[in-house]
């Protein structure tokens, strides 16, 4: 088993310092990738197999029993309530009476084990708390040992921003007062620590906005027993979340930047309504949850005797940026279920939410897990189609169904907006694992869900509809490239920057990425032919023999046997400069353009081969191509010459573009004004652009934080040298590193604001342009691109909005583009 030190894991969290930020400004998580949140033990109970030091030793017999024992009670509470059976009243009955009397010579192993099954299980919480409250009625010590560790895990994550953590432990803290281990009285004091900023009033905030989703999630589960014991306190809290919705609802409403589909009206990001709506309906219901089988119900007499145990005061953490708060959003509802299975459905997509949330770090064991949750559910609370022999029977109309709540979780964390909580490929690897598992059933789950994304296609947002393409290609490449593309043949006769035609086509570029084109080719219908190229993806050289005249051919062949001789760099620049000197009929300035053109072309054509030969044909002549990239211009022509190389491969275009940055041929300057030149009218639904113009943007923001975690280093560096007794020169040479650094850094940070400045200002301009797009179609891209860039740099957007709103956001500015500045402000309060 792997119970590290790690706690719950690392979601957006941070304390606010500059190595914690990530290049969008955001708080950086900081829990290791592949983290394993827990391995069931292996037949003979031993961590990391049997033996180590001490058997290497010949130490046998005490040291091996105790790793028995240990292992044998690890694998206990991780297996208790695994399934909803008859027999589970007296496991957990049993289980806490062994428990007890082995706490006390194994107690790191219990309240270790326990602590991460509490985190990272977080549907078997009705089963964890009844087993805390069974320990607490037969030895009060351990009740409190329990209770004191978890507030103390508690307490951790809230200080790290790791909110995914903290609403597992408040939900665990709500039923501790259900088993009497905890009083009504102390769980009112700790949420009233998340309620503590609206004191003042209502003020709507990011931080805010995740306090409350903090306390609606709790009082979900609180709210039977708060109800008996503090009635009173109950309904004032209620009181004052509900007006803090409603102010929330109508701040956000009508707000583009956070709505996935536009079918509708846009409310922007709704999630803390909606779980209102969920408390309501279980208030109007006594507060009664029969979702997951709840076992403290089993031990009402046993808990009457119990201790109840009080905590100390938590604390909210400060110094956290607005982007390291969760951001509660709706789950979306991509199949029909019953309307009046709200509560049931919220519960089973709360806890798939929470279990995939928790084992982010391990899609294999997150997999596994997620399809054990239905195992705790009540009797008809749900269908599972793997369990039963006819599935295609069951009507998602008339109940509940487990794979769907299941996919349509996955989907919604997909598409999140105004971000992702972690990286798209997560969701693909895990649908991976899932289909893996269930290849017939989740097969033709996953395919509803895309088909009934796709049907509403036109009204997406062009950032979701841009990951589910990456999705789709990278997950259909996973099972042979097996798809039923009939379904969309059509495709090919609709406008070809309709949504659709996009979509369907970029799909397949990116599925030729992943493979090659004759094997796409091959799984297509002929109806396919235009949507995807005639030939496999290749350089465009300019200077073929039947291209040029006889003075251009003589310089192309000459550059060409020097690169392929392996000529020097300056043998190369002798060559352009013999030539090219005997032109007479041109100037200078012609002469450097003609050259410029012939050297890059053909340190292209000798890389052309691989990512590696490309990297190494820049590398190689690097010096040159700096020396012809001397101004604005200059980079702007090797920019423009790069894309006209790539022109029939877009992904080396990215690649050769991204390297010409790392070498500084070009500048991020370069990037954006190449990529929003007016030559690119009626291209704005290309995603290969913008893929360029974020990793662009990402560069620059990277490059900043990095250099904030040298000055850091540097000031820290500086300060203990000040305390102690060390040589002048030392001291002096500190300081002059440090200059330095806060030097470099004050250039980037310029660079940034340019780079946002820039951008922001080529949208405004193409938007409120009627030249600035080919087309209504054509501008809808390009607007849903603005929305995009807005919404993934809020923070550096925010960080010049004085210098927008008197440059770019002027009345000059067409309104939807000043909309959507105002929509961005709301975001990033």
């Amino acid at each position: 088993m792997d119970f590290s030190g790690r706690v719950g894991g690392g979601r957006r969290g941070g304390g606010g310092g500059h190595r914690n930020v990530d290049e969008f400004g955001r708080e950086r998580r900081d829990k290791p990738h592949q983290r394993k949140p827990y391995d069931r033990p292996a037949r003979g109970g031993h961590r990391g197999g049997r033996g180590g030091a001490h058997a290497a030793m010949g130490h046998v017999g005490p040291v091996d029993e105790a790793q028995e024992i240990e292992s044998r009670l690890s694998s206990l509470i991780v297996k208790v309530g695994d399934k909803n059976t008859p027999t589970l009243q007296n496991n957990l009955e049993a289980l806490s009476v062994v428990l007890e009397k082995d706490c006390v010579k194994h107690e790191l192993t219990v309240m270790r084990t326990f602590r991460q099954c509490v985190l990272e299980l977080p549907w078997k919480v009705t089963v964890y708390s009844t087993l805390a409250g069974l320990l607490n009625a037969k030895n009060s010590e351990t009740g409190e040992k329990v209770v004191t560790l978890m507030h103390a895990v508690l307490s951790a994550s809230l200080n790290r921003g790791d909110w995914g953590s903290v609403k597992v432990l408040m939900r665990f803290f709500a039923l501790l007062v259900s088993t009497n281990t905890i009083a009504a009285s102390t769980l009112i004091a700790m949420l009233d620590t998340f309620l503590a900023p609206l004191a003042g009033g209502v003020k709507v905030s990011a931080s805010n906005n995740c306090y409350v989703f903090i306390v609606l999630s709790t009082l979900l589960w609180a709210g039977r027993s708060l109800q008996e014991h503090a009635s009173a306190e109950l309904e004032q809290r209620l009181e004052l979340v509900s007006k803090y919705v409603q102010a929330q609802v109508e701040i956000n409403q009508g707000n583009a930047l956070s709505t996935v589909f536009h079918d509708v009206p846009p409310k922007g990001s709704n999630g803390l309504a909606h779980l209102l709506d969920v408390v309501r309906a279980v208030a109007a219901s006594s507060w009664k949850i029969d979702a997951i089988y709840a076992p403290y119900e089993m031990f009402t007499a046993e808990f009457a005797q119990a201790k109840q145990h009080a905590l100390p005061a938590l604390e909210l953490p400060a110094q956290l940026a607005a982007t390291a708060f969760y951001t509660p959003s709706e789950f979306l509802q991509l199949v029909p279920s019953p309307s009046d299975q709200l509560v049931r459905k919220y519960v089973m997509q709360d806890f798939i939410a929470d279990t995939l949330t928790q084992l982010e770090g391990n899609r294999k064991d997150c997999g596994k897990c997620l399809m054990q949750i239905h195992g705790l559910c009540n009797e008809d609370v749900c269908s599972v189609m793997t369990t039963v022999q006819h599935p295609e029977d069951i009507d998602p109309e008339s109940t509940l169904v487990f794979e769907y709540m299941m996919a349509e979780v996955l989907f919604s964390f997909l598409l999140q907006l105004p971000e992702g909580l972690y990286r798209e490929m997560y969701y693909t690897s895990l649908a991976i694992e899932l289909r893996k598992a269930e290849p017939v059933i989740l097969a033709n789950v996953f395919e509803t869900m895309v088909e009934n994304i796709v049907a509403r296609v036109q009204f997406i947002d062009v950032e979701c509809l841009n990951r589910l393409s990456n999705w789709l290609a990278v997950y259909i490449s996973n099972f042979g490239f097996q798809w039923d593309w009939k379904k969309w043949e059509n495709t090919a006769s609709e406008a070809e920057d309709s949504p659709k035609h996009r979509f369907v086509q970029e799909t397949l570029l990116k599925l030729i990425r992943l493979s090659y084109l004759d094997r796409v080719r091959a799984m297509l219908p002929d109806s396919y032919a235009s949507l995807i190229p005639a030939k496999p993806p290749a350089h465009n050289f300019k200077f073929t023999v039947q291209a040029m005249d006889e003075r251009t051919r003589d310089v192309s062949v000459a550059m060409g046997r020097c690169l392929k001789s392996k000529g020097t760099v300056e043998q190369a620049l002798a060559i352009l400069q013999e030539h090219y000197s005997q032109w007479a009929d041109i100037d200078d300035e012609r002469r450097q353009t003609l050259a410029r053109e012939m050297l890059v072309e053909h340190v292209f054509l000798l890389g052309s081969k691989t990512f590696s030969h490309m990297l190494n044909a820049i590398e190689k002549f690097m010096p040159a191509l700096q020396k012809f990239g001397d101004s604005a211009e200059a980079k702007l022509q090797i920019a423009q010459v790069t894309e006209d190389f790539w022109l029939r491969n877009p992904q080396f275009f990215a690649i050769t573009i991204d390297k010409l940055i790392n070498y500084r041929v070009i500048d991020p300057a370069t990037v954006i004004a190449m990529l929003f030149d007016n030559g690119h009218v009626g291209s704005w639904s290309k995603f290969h652009y913008w893929e360029i113009l974020h990793n662009t943007v990402k560069k620059v923001n990277m490059r900043v934080v990095q250099l904030q975690g040298r000055l850091e280093a540097a000031n820290t560096a500086a300060n203990a040298m000040a305390d102690d007794d060390v040589p002048v020169a030392a001291e002096n040479q500190t300081a002059e590193s440090v200059e330095h650094v806060e030097a470099t850094l004050a250039q980037m940070v310029q660079e940034q604001k340019d780079v946002v400045v820039s951008t922001t200002r080529h949208f405004a301009r193409l938007l409120s342009s009627d030249s600035g797009a080919a087309g209504e179609l054509d501008r809808a891209w390009l607007h849903g691109r603005f929305k995009e860039f807005l919404r993934t740099y809020r923070v550096q957007i925010m960080e010049n909005a004085p210098v927008l709103e008197s440059e770019v956001f002027t009345a000059e500015a067409s309104s939807d583009v000043r909309q959507a500045f105002e929509d961005v402000r709301k975001l990033s309060v």
